[in-house]
């Protein structure tokens, strides 16, 4: 039961959000879900409506289309959400206020204690233990089931794709301005000469990289390098944060660079856009991307592109791994029909069998293993099915932070990041006092 908002700070700033915060806590704390629906899968029907991020629309369209072929008396609405954390959050808010959450929602491993702790998300493990329509937890794989399974067992998301995070390079850029094109072992410090040579051969009109950190959005993106330099986030032993420790700082310092040396994507673009368009638009010769985002650039992208196995650091391969999930709201009013559609989705001969041409990488042991997508891919990336077979088997999954901590971290890292770039303070001192905030927030 959720007794109080869990949003990020920086979602309270203006003096609406935090009406839009408290009220939705205020929305879940404690009633019964009106939209406890516990129909007969077998006489499900109705209206649903699918709440996916604007990049994965037109795919989600066409799984709908298809689902309604042999599902008639289920009509599928997919509707746009927000890419951004937080401002997909701060979405939810305000449809909960109204009760228009959709039926089933796009979900992330990095957003999932969130969206659960403000009551918004269903837990699945009664149905999933049922087997019921055939849709059973067994069949995912346990390290990216994981990211949506809570200690007292509810199930709250089940995971698409198992996504890794690969670098993505424009080839005609590298050649054009002389980087040495990525090698399968290259290393970090490679990865940033290669990014500094296109800069400046450029004049300073192509970045060299879509900065990795960002604004410590995306995880994946970031964390694996926190653990190649021998630190991390949370230490479950000890009960507390240590990602200021030397090394970790040492991980900071690195992850910074490109914003320190000037040679990616600036603090202040990314500060307000995503950056998702500085690649496709070749403003940006390299960017981290997870392997869900390749489908998009096969269209978007016009020059010749591949890709390529994240960088290592000291040996460690950086590759950072999760997945996005499908998720039921708490207040759907349809959840039999909203379940129709998740266990054809997940079915091998049903949405599995039309997402394989969007690259989806099933979340199951099975699908990992043995999946289509490895069998005749499309054309371009030509480097695809080999660099994604060396993330998946390298990707380190960032573990789940305690639950009532969890909402404040990006929030607390964001802060240290606006701290040394937009008022010069040291990354000892800035990453310190938010190691700090957080372990206050433990005792």
């Amino acid at each position: 039961m959720a007794t109080s908002p869990k949003f990020p700070r920086r979602l309270l700033a203006g003096s609406g959000a935090v009406i839009l915060a408290v009220s939705l806590a205020a929305c879940s704390s404690g009633e019964e879900s009106s939209g406890d629906d516990t129909t007969d899968s077998s006489t499900a029907s109705g209206d649903i409506r699918v709440g996916m991020i604007a990049s994965l629309v037109p795919q989600f369209e066409e799984y709908a289309a298809v689902f309604e072929e042999s599902n008639p008396d289920i009509n599928v609405t997919v509707q746009a959400v927000a890419e951004s954390p937080a401002d997909y959050t701060q979405q939810l808010a305000t449809e909960n206020l109204s009760g228009s959450v959709p039926d089933v929602l796009f979900n992330t491993g990095g957003l999932n204690q969130t969206l659960d702790a403000n009551g918004l998300l269903w837990d699945m493990s009664e149905w999933l233990d049922e087997g019921r329509s055939g849709l059973d937890s067994a069949e995912f794989s346990p390290n990216f089931l994981g990211l949506f399974e809570g200690e007292d067992g509810r199930i709250t998301g089940l995971p698409v794709s198992a996504d890794s995070g690969v670098i993505v390079y424009n080839i005609e850029q590298f050649e054009e301005y002389g980087a040495e094109l990525p090698s399968e072992d290259w290393t970090y410090d490679e990865m940033y000469d290669a990014a500094r040579t296109i800069y400046e051969g450029s004049g300073g009109d192509v970045f060299g990289i879509v900065t990795p950190l960002g604004v410590a959005e995306t995880p994946f993106q970031w964390y694996p390098v926190i653990r190649a330099y021998g630190s991390d986030m949370y230490d479950t032993n000890a009960g507390e944060f240590v990602f200021a420790n030397p090394a970790g700082l040492e991980a900071w310092t690195t992850l910074l660079e490109p914003y320190t040396d000037d040679f990616g994507v600036p603090y202040s673009t990314l500060a307000n856009d995503p950056g998702k368009n500085l690649f496709p638009s070749e403003q940006a010769a390299m960017e981290v991307a997870s392997t869900a985002r390749i489908a998009a650039l096969r269209e978007q992208m016009q020059s010749e592109w591949d890709v390529v196995a994240m960088p290592v650091i000291d040996g460690t391969r950086t590759t950072g791994g999760g997945a996005y999930s499908l998720s039921i709201g708490d207040k759907s009013e349809n959840k039999s029909a909203a379940w129709e559609f998740l266990a054809w989705f997940y079915s091998v001969d049903g949405g599995l069998e039309v997402a394989k041409d969007d690259g989806v990488i099933p979340a199951t042991t099975d699908g990992i293993e043995n999946g289509t997508w490895q069998q005749n891919p499309p054309a371009v990336p030509a480097n695809f099915v080999p660099a994604v077979q060396t993330s998946i088997e390298d990707a380190i999954l960032q573990q789940p932070y305690p639950a009532d901590v969890a909402p404040e971290v990006l929030p607390a890292l964001q802060e240290a990041i606006q701290l040394v770039m937009l008022r010069d303070e040291s990354i000892e001192s800035a990453f310190t006092a938010a190691q700090d905030s957080l372990n206050a927030l433990l005792k």
